[in-house]
């Protein structure tokens, strides 16, 4: 499979500069819709079902990859025929978010969904390569769902999670935003005595992407929205977790027959115009060119391999994109909408599964610095890194990964590629893996899952920028939704799109 080519800002930023002309496009190449929705990931894919089939309203997705499903990412095995869901692994329910896999059009089956046993821990600074002591003694297992649960207990008792979840609707004005959400999230754990759920939180937010150097530097108001109070109860047992019978994309291939011919797949906004009566976007439609392969979903998807010029003509446009400003190049910002998304600085990862003959099956080789021998409770990396190589069966030669850098624009899959090989490698210098005997690791499925984290200061956000992103909802007939502005999980950001849809179909 190859992504869509992906035109650089300064080539978007110079098309988007155009005047748009009914004119220059071909009858059938025009395309009149209610709502023009930008991305097909879990917010986009469900706002244009809920759209067209419970509001009645006409929708078109523009998606840039060959099928639907953003960071869910499915691999089948051509050897053993097993399904790996390498992206996107799991589902909990939030509300009543779960109706949405038994509507009659969709109707996938969910089953319970536990983290893959057996493996054989080993604990390796992927740095030095080197594996930690035999004496090192990870934390108390039940220390870091007992800190969680306290973490959970204080963010209901203050209703800071009804200001942080599945958005921001709730937050407080800038200079009303709790002191306590502005403060890093380690001095916020070691203020509130839970410094143990930190361990926790740090694998499961990816090591915290979009941070700004050191994990426990992140502040507390966008780790939550990795780690927000819903998901928590995860780890002191309220809550189960599902996936998918038949692998996540499942689900994705679904909405994408019930969309059909309203999906333009492999497709990118070039142009646009804006304003208070509609909007008009001219998209580059089939585009494929030679991008980086990122093989391993599960189908090749659509697409013709042709470049067409496609006018839609819109009256709403929803944009369930990340609002980086290399996304929203191409949308006639005005100047103080450039000035608002300058601001944040984006993290990026990449999950992948590698295959290698030399590679321990049956191991995880978990990465940890070596000074958390002195201080198991905090295992934090400096970016980029690999958080750990996990077998997927002791019969197989496939790990999976996922590494994280700091920097959005300096960590493609590419440079990203380099940092898991380079750990693969210094591991083997250091004696804790064989001699690969010159076999090159080879990366079966790679996944970019672009910018993590919102990245915004303490002080920007007393200035009000969170107030400020919520206020453009709406204004020249755009709407903004996805995990750049909500909590990171597909059942929060389909509730985040029950608020919202009935405010977009007003006046429709």
């Amino acid at each position: 499979m190859r992504t869509a080519t992906i035109l650089t800002a300064g080539a978007i930023s110079a098309a988007s500069a155009g005047r748009i002309n009914r004119a220059d496009f071909r009858r059938e190449d025009i395309i009149y819709k209610d709502v023009a929705i930008i991305g097909g990931g879990a917010s986009g894919a469900h706002a244009a079902v809920r759209l067209r089939q419970d509001y009645n309203k006409s929708v078109v997705v523009v998606e840039r990859e060959p099928i639907l499903g953003g960071h869910v990412d499915t691999y089948v095995d051509k050897t053993t025929g097993r399904i790996h869901d390498y992206g996107l692994a799991l589902y909990f329910p939030y509300l009543d978010s779960f109706d949405f896999f038994s509507r009659p059009e969709i109707n996938v089956t969910l089953s319970p969904w536990f983290p893959a046993g057996g493996n054989e821990v080993r604990y390796v600074d992927f740095t030095s390569g080197q594996e930690l002591t035999s004496t090192f003694q990870p934390p108390d297992e039940s220390a870091g769902p007992i800190a969680v649960k306290k973490f959970h207990d204080l963010m209901t008792a203050n209703g800071w999670d009804n200001m942080t979840q599945p958005g921001y609707w709730g937050l407080p004005a800038g200079k009303d935003i709790p002191a306590d959400l502005l403060l890093p999230i380690g001095q916020f754990a070691k203020k509130h005595g839970i410094e143990a759920m930190l361990s926790t939180m740090y694998p499961s937010t990816g090591g915290g992407v979009g941070s700004r150097g050191n994990f426990e530097d992140i502040l507390t108001l966008s780790i939550i929205k990795a780690f927000p109070t819903a998901w928590s109860k995860v780890f002191f047992g309220e809550v189960a977790m599902f996936s998918i019978d038949g692998g996540n994309q499942f689900l994705y291939d679904k909405i994408s027959t019930l969309l059909g011919k309203d999906v333009l797949y492999n497709s990118q906004v070039v142009n646009s115009r804006r304003s208070n009566s509609g909007i008009e976007l001219v998209v580059d439609s089939a585009r494929l060119e030679d991008d980086e392969e990122q093989p391993g979903k599960s189908r090749k998807g659509k697409g013709n391999g042709k470049a067409t010029k496609k006018l839609i003509i819109a009256k709403k446009l929803l944009l369930a994109i990340p609002p980086t400003r290399e996304n929203l190049a191409p949308f006639d910002l005005t100047p103080a909408e450039k000035a608002h998304f300058s601001k944040p600085k984006y993290g990026r990862s990449h999950t992948a599964i590698a295959k290698h003959s030399k590679l321990p099956a049956g191991v995880q080789l978990r990465n940890l610095p070596l000074s958390a021998t002195a201080n198991p409770l905090s295992p934090f990396l400096q970016t980029p890194f690999v958080l750990s190589f996990t077998s997927l069966a002791t019969d197989s030669p496939l790990f999976s990964l996922g590494s994280s850098g700091t920097n959005y624009t300096a960590f493609p899959p590419s440079e990203a590629k380099k940092v898991a090989r380079k750990a693969i490698q210094t591991m083997v210098d250091a004696g804790t893996l064989p001699d690969l005997e010159g076999e090159e690791v080879e990366f079966v499925a790679w996944s970019d899952h672009g910018p993590g984290g919102f990245g915004v200061s303490a002080q920007e956000l007393r200035e009000g920028w969170m107030e400020d992103m919520y206020a453009l909802q709406g204004k020249r007939s755009t709407w903004f939704t996805g995990n750049g502005i909500a909590a990171d999980f597909t059942t929060m950001l389909w509730k985040f799109n029950d608020q919202m849809l009935d405010r977009i179909v007003e006046g429709l």
